[in-house]
């Protein structure tokens, strides 16, 4: 239900005397019409925000303006390109969670390269390391009197490997069929997603090397201290295990070094019980990964699927779950409307707040500055 303040203003009717933690923060990845990062990042802090994600790749350009693959990329590079580092440098932000791609691995904004197994030669894996130990180094740099911290992460990793689809490659056969038949074409020469499986955990190796070498690096100057993490995330807790298919949790992850995992989180959250299952998968992840530190990387409920109500109550639901459970952060998706279909934004498309914004605003209320 809606109420109408005194003021004319549409406000949730849901009592805000808990307010959310700053750790929860929000998605600001494209959305109509597009907005500059910068832009993104300083609306999430008038709403209250203090934790950001936020997409650095060779498709910057298209993700945040009207252009097409970033010429020359790295992660560096792009930090330092002028609008990224306004909405780097904001200072109302705490915690930046970082879905990041090098140029080393991605650099044509097609092929991901960073999937494919032979792709890791001697010199591409060690110039994937070095680029993760620059960017590392100049956060230290950059960022050395701030409180700021950095999450590196990636974009849905069971998705990424499954053609975008990872619960329909486990649950039906002709989608299952189709990504099979396109696979070899699609993922560099890659005869299956065993292979990208293979390919992913190689990336996450070289990055959590290059990480590490950047702090090492950082430390030597004088910058020490935790400040650039890792956090590989995962998309698939139920569905392609239970099939019998390799999944990123299930097969990737246990041997993989990290920070924190990340988990995003619809497989949960769209079941009927979206808070419940939310807490069941968690624990799955922390006995299967041996470790607690969980960040629900993207949680959200389009408007025109759920209806404005429920999806406002289920954000509230599954937030509060989350918080509870004890994860690291929690992410909401998105900042912006996407379209007229996709309408998970706290944003919509003629620039007004939508009950996501003024759930997330009153949420954080007492911790606006």
């Amino acid at each position: 239900m809606w109420i109408k303040t005194a003021l004319g203003v549409l406000t949730p009717a849901i009592v805000w005397a808990a307010s959310w933690p700053a750790s929860v923060g929000v998605y600001h990845w494209g959305g109509q019409p597009q907005r500059a990062v910068s832009q993104g990042v300083q609306q999430i802090t008038d709403l209250g925000g203090r934790a950001a994600r936020i997409v650095l790749s060779p498709l910057y350009s298209a993700d945040y303006g009207s252009g097409g693959c970033y010429a020359n990329f790295s992660l560096t590079t792009i930090a330092q390109d002028p609008d990224v580092k306004r909405a780097l440098d904001n200072p109302n932000v705490d915690v930046f969670m970082l879905t990041a791609y090098d140029g080393v691995s991605f650099s044509d904004c097609i092929h991901h390269n960073y999937l494919s197994p032979s792709f890791y030669t001697p010199a591409n894996t060690a110039a994937v390391i070095q680029e993760y130990s620059d960017f590392t180094l100049y956060l230290y740099r950059v960022c050395q009197h701030s409180h700021k911290r950095f999450i590196i992460s990636n974009w849905e990793s069971d998705n990424d490997v499954y053609c975008g689809n990872a619960y329909g490659y486990a649950t039906n056969p002709v989608a299952r069929e189709a990504c099979n038949a396109e696979y070899p074409s699609r993922y560099v020469g890659n005869a299956s997603p065993e292979e990208s499986l293979k390919g992913l955990k190689m990336w996450f190796d070289a990055r959590e090397l290059g990480i590490i070498d950047g702090r090492n690096r950082a430390a030597a100057q004088g910058l020490g201290g935790m400040r650039v993490f890792h956090a590989p995330e995962v998309s698939m807790v139920h569905a392609l295990h239970d099939a019998g298919f390799h999944s990123v949790l299930y097969d990737v992850a246990p041997g993989v070094i990290f920070d924190y995992i990340s988990y995003s989180a619809y497989e949960s959250i769209d079941q009927a019980e979206p808070d419940t299952a939310l807490v069941a998968d968690l624990n799955i992840i922390q006995d299967v990964v041996g470790s607690s530190s969980i960040i629900v990387g993207e949680v959200g409920f389009s408007r025109s699927v759920w209806g404005a109500d429920e999806a406002v109550s289920r954000t509230d639901r599954v937030v509060r779950a989350a918080v509870s459970w004890g994860v690291s952060y929690v992410f909401l998706w998105n900042l912006y409307d996407q379209d007229q279909v996709n309408t998970f934004g706290m944003v919509d498309a003629s620039g007004e707040l939508t009950p996501l914004g003024f759930l997330y605003s009153g949420a954080n209320a007492t911790t606006l500055h």
